[in-house]
């Protein structure tokens, strides 16, 4: 089994933002020049978890009023992944991460984490680009949070988002438009992502088994 740096843990959903950021200039990550500003978020900063282990990619950190976002482009040393977030490998680490997502709560980040569903974002073309999955999560004396992550590959890595905000019942449909402002920053504006495809069926899923990441 892999163990993920307590940076990374930490990092499983973060805090809802509460104030605009001030923001940092851009930088430039395994040839993706990070946006400063995307979708009303605001870059605040970079992490190189490379230089400490190699295949821990990099970690961007954004946030806007109410919402926080953190994006990882990493390899796990992996020699080749394939540019298809339906292929076999890139599901592999969307259900390693979201297997991540549960150990928030028995390391006492959260008293409670529900899987609300599974579901997708396409690009203009159909093409599915990102795995996602939405949770509702649970914070003793604090606030209900609803929680997103998503999975694709890109430039033979796998890129990952993860975005917080206060539980609300428009937090997905604002999820999804944030999610798929990055698929022509990754893929390009011949990438610009359509409307949200409809919620899958899985329906909430309370109490699902958790498990270390592989």
């Amino acid at each position: 089994m892999r163990v993920l740096p307590a940076a990374l843990l930490a990092l499983v959903f973060g805090a809802a933002a509460t104030v605009p950021a001030f923001g940092i200039a851009s930088v430039n990550v395994f040839g993706l020049k990070a946006p400063e500003e995307i979708e009303g978020f605001t870059l605040n900063d970079s992490t190189n978890f490379e230089k400490i282990k190699p295949g821990d990619g990099f970690g961007l950190d954004y946030s806007q009023s109410g919402w926080k976002l953190d994006v990882f482009i990493y390899d796990l040393k992996r020699a080749a992944i394939p540019d298809d977030a339906k292929s076999a490998i890139v599901k592999a680490e969307f259900e390693r991460a979201r297997a991540e997502a549960f150990l928030a709560q028995p390391r006492g980040i959260y008293a409670q984490v529900y899987l609300r569903r599974n579901f997708t974002i396409d690009d203009a073309a159909g093409r599915t680009r990102f795995q996602c999955a939405a949770f509702h999560l649970t914070r003793d004396g604090a606030k209900p949070q609803d929680g997103f992550l998503c999975v694709t590959s890109w430039n033979n890595k796998f890129v990952k988002l993860r975005l917080t905000t206060l539980s609300d019942t428009s937090t997905e449909a604002s999820a999804r438009k944030y999610i798929s402002a990055w698929v022509p920053v990754l893929w390009g504006a011949g990438g610009a992502a359509a409307p949200g495809d409809a919620p899958a069926a899985d329906g909430p899923a309370r109490g699902r088994g958790l498990s270390a990441p592989a």
